[in-house]
């Protein structure tokens, strides 16, 4: 769900005018984390299949998911989709957009995550295992410190992407189950003040 990796995406129209709806923000996040129908994501998003099949054409003709198979269901062929692209949306594209329009992007991208998190602890996979982490903290920087920690979260993001290829060989040789995981990095500046005993304590386990 990373918005901080470049890609190559379709250019007849601007990343603000495909991704300003949310929902067309939150296909392109399930469509990167798995393969998925039109029927499977309305049903799990809780909207009108019609109202998702729009979306999921528009971000089809311009580029951001494509058709990896069809599958023959009672009569006619089921169109499955993946992202195209590595990466929800990039630097570039970001800077790209309007205000409002960053505001809905980040606010569809913080969803997602949010529903991975709220998924996790009802299976009961987000503290199945006893190494996994879950951190977060407030801190002060100088603007050199600023760029210095911005850097460093893209390179945990690149190192990840690394990780992951490595894994993927391992488990083709070894032909295991791999262990489906959501990694999350974020860096963003908070409000100067905030209101008196509105901050908890910083979350680490």
């Amino acid at each position: 769900m990373a918005r901080r990796h470049e890609a190559i995406v379709g250019d007849e129209k601007s990343p603000g005018e495909v991704l300003r709806h949310p929902l067309r923000v939150r296909i392109l996040a399930a469509c990167t984390e798995r393969e998925t129908t039109i029927r499977e994501f309305a049903e799990r998003a809780k909207v009108r299949e019609s109202k998702a099949a729009y979306h999921f054409r528009i971000l089809l003709r311009e580029g951001y998911v494509k058709v990896v198979r069809k599958e023959p269901v009672r009569g006619f062929r089921r169109h499955v989709y993946a992202a195209t692209r590595l990466g929800l949306i990039s630097d570039r594209e970001f800077a790209e957009l309007a205000a409002e329009e960053q505001r809905r992007v980040s606010s569809a991208v913080i969803k997602t995550f949010h529903g991975r998190c709220l998924v996790a602890l009802q299976a009961d996979t987000f503290d199945s295992r006893g190494d996994s982490h879950f951190t977060w903290a407030p801190r002060v920087f100088d603007e050199q410190g600023w760029k210095d920690q911005m850097e460093d979260l893209l390179k945990s993001y690149e190192r990840s992407d690394q990780i992951e290829a490595e894994s993927k060989a391992r488990l083709r040789r070894s032909r295991e189950e791999g262990i489906p995981t959501t990694i999350a990095l974020a860096g963003f500046e908070s409000p100067a003040e905030e209101a008196p005993n509105s901050e908890p304590p910083p979350g680490d386990r």
